[in-house]
């Protein structure tokens, strides 16, 4: 009502869907590629240098829990 007793033009509310991709938590079958990929990033310099503290502190655990279920299982040991 105001909106036609001030001359101005009225509002229009438009309402969209709007779908947004959520990442899934990698299984098992993705680990190999994704760690290609990081590999690959790491290899031609997409990871910067001031990242590199913050992904040792994250490869180091992880190659440690490896390496416990490796001699476990018989699976290769990696150095």
């Amino acid at each position: 009502m105001r909106a036609a007793a001030s001359d101005r033009p009225p509002v229009q509310v438009v309402q969209r869907l709007v779908q947004v991709r959520v990442p899934l938590a990698p299984t098992r079958r993705d680990w190999p590629q994704l760690l290609a990929e990081l590999t690959g990033q790491l290899g031609d310099g997409r990871v910067y240098d001031r990242d590199l503290p913050g992904l040792a502190r994250a490869l180091e655990p992880m190659l440690q829990a490896y390496r416990r279920r490796a001699r476990l299982t018989g699976a290769p040991d990696v150095r």
